[in-house]
């Protein structure tokens, strides 16, 4: 091992929570180096039990019984008496906080857990002036090993820095606490709502997770989106399946067991045959036909220019949230993307019984417009990708932007061509909806200003548009062309 490796896997003969370091798996290690690349410089033993802590999956804490520090810590037997008890009794209060307790609740993705550790060690990491730590390989192999020769890599290094940093710690008590104890619990509903994740996130997506939880925009995003959002979750997607009681398959289906793939897929070469495995594309015999939706993506394009701010980027953020909730729920690929001046990249929502990452929930809060409004490029862009797309499968857009989304004509006549093309325009305290591609989309919302500023009617207006978005689903049918008088 390295010396990095040796300080941190040595230094959780350091750990209170010791009885689920197998159990938690690799995990503390994805944390530990996040941290580390985050600038939250703590040992892994701390994270690993801070972690545990606040999963709940230890309510006792107590050090390890072999635990020989009177020449590792240069300690004596009562100073590491005291040291301990203070540390456990830390961890004990931790674990006894709303933020773990709602934790425990549900599966969270690590993603979460490690922006709260990195909220509540931010204080305490601010005030450390002591050595550094590196980030370690992320092995569950490593892992395994150094647990089974756990007090081989104690030894092989001078531990004084691990007493430091928890004398450190306990001095700092109030201000952890406090951290933890400022947790906003709905943004811990709404992320809970979306779902783990089945990847680590980058560095950057975790900078958007730390803004979620100080950004007071965000919080009213939150709280928004939790009003609306119960009744989106009431959705269920029906499986439909027929089956049949007679031996025999009844159809051929693209995804199934191994046993039951088509023979005739074995023909191909490897590097084709992992491939499309990959891609989904391997075809199974099937004792059950299930019907499926038609083959759809939505998309749900949320103005982010600078005439969206305050109520209104309130409104229509929640709104993409539960737009793209409700249709992920019933079986459809769908995107939430930003524009102002341009387009940006789509942030996907995974489909149930996929694979892939849920909805970068947190940039979907966050998000930042930095251009001013080119409504012309936008679209034009947008009518582009609808050109490219239109062979492959029908696409639906959402446009929520407000009363002064001037787009040329024949820019949405184009993408109406390829798309459907809903849009809900937001309304100034005076004036009215004056646009002259009303007649060519495909439906449009109005929402006043009155039912943006009262809190009730803006749930009920916002609900009242998904409910109207799901009734228009059409599972069977292809996308339906402009009539010609439209034209």
């Amino acid at each position: 091992m390295s010396n990095a490796e040796q300080r941190a896997l040595g230094g959780l003969m350091l750990s209170c929570a010791s009885a689920s370091e197998l159990a938690l798996g690799t995990r503390p290690v994805g944390w530990y180096n996040s941290l580390v690349r985050l600038g939250i410089n703590a040992p892994l033993f701390l994270v690993h039990d801070l972690g545990a802590a606040l999963l709940g999956t230890v309510t006792h804490f107590e050090p390890r019984k072999d635990l020989a520090t009177e020449t590792m810590l240069g300690l004596g037997e009562p100073a590491k008496t005291q040291l301990f008890a203070a540390y456990t009794a830390i961890l004990g209060e931790i674990s006894q906080t709303e933020a773990s307790q709602q934790l425990r609740k549900s599966a969270v993705d690590d993603a979460v857990l490690t922006t709260l550790l990195a909220r509540a060690l931010a204080s305490v990491n601010d005030r450390w002036r002591g050595a550094r730590f590196e980030t370690i390989p992320l092995n569950a192999d490593a892992l395994s090993q150094a647990v089974a020769r756990l007090g081989a890599a104690w030894v092989s290094t001078d531990r004084r820095v691990e007493r430091d940093y928890l004398s450190h710690l306990i001095a700092h008590r109030v201000h952890l606490l406090l951290a933890i104890e400022q947790i906003d619990l709905d943004t811990l509903e709404l992320l809970r709502m979306f779902g783990r994740d089945v990847g680590v996130l980058p560095e950057t997506e975790l900078v958007d997770l730390l803004t979620v939880f100080s950004s007071p925009e965000s919080n009213d995003i939150v709280n928004f989106s939790l009003d609306i959002l119960p009744s989106v979750l009431e959705t269920k997607r029906g499986g439909g399946q027929q089956v049949f009681a007679v031996d025999g398959y009844s159809g051929v289906v693209p995804n199934g067991s191994l046993d039951s793939l088509v023979l005739t897929e074995m023909a191909y070469d490897d590097e084709l045959f992992e491939q499309r495995f990959l891609d989904n594309e391997m075809l199974y015999y099937s004792h059950e036909a299930q019907t499926r939706p038609a083959l759809r993506s939505y998309q749900i394009l949320v103005d982010a220019s600078a005439s969206m701010r305050g109520a209104r980027t309130v409104f229509a953020r929640g709104l993409a949230i539960a737009l793209a909730k409700r249709m992920s729920l019933l079986g459809y690929e769908t995107a939430v993307r930003f524009f102002d001046s341009r387009l940006y990249e789509p942030m996907r929502v995974r489909r149930p019984g996929r694979t892939g990452g849920p909805l970068h929930i947190s940039g979907a809060l966050t998000f930042k417009g930095e251009h001013g409004r080119n409504y012309a490029r936008v679209f034009s862009q947008f009518a582009s990708e609808m050109d490219r797309m239109r062979e492959r499968q029908s696409v639906t857009a959402y446009v929520i932007t407000h009363a002064e989304c001037h787009i040329p004509v024949e820019l949405v006549r184009r993408i109406r061509e390829n798309a459907e093309m809903y849009c809900v325009f937001m309304l100034p305290s005076r004036g009215s909806l004056e646009l002259d591609y009303i007649p060519f989309l495909t439906q449009h919302e109005v929402v006043t200003e009155s039912a943006l500023r009262d809190k009730s009617e803006r749930a009920t207006r916002a609900i009242s548009i998904v409910e109207a978005a799901s009734a228009g689903v059409r599972r069977d049918s292809m996308l339906p062309r402009p009539s010609k008088a439209a034209s």
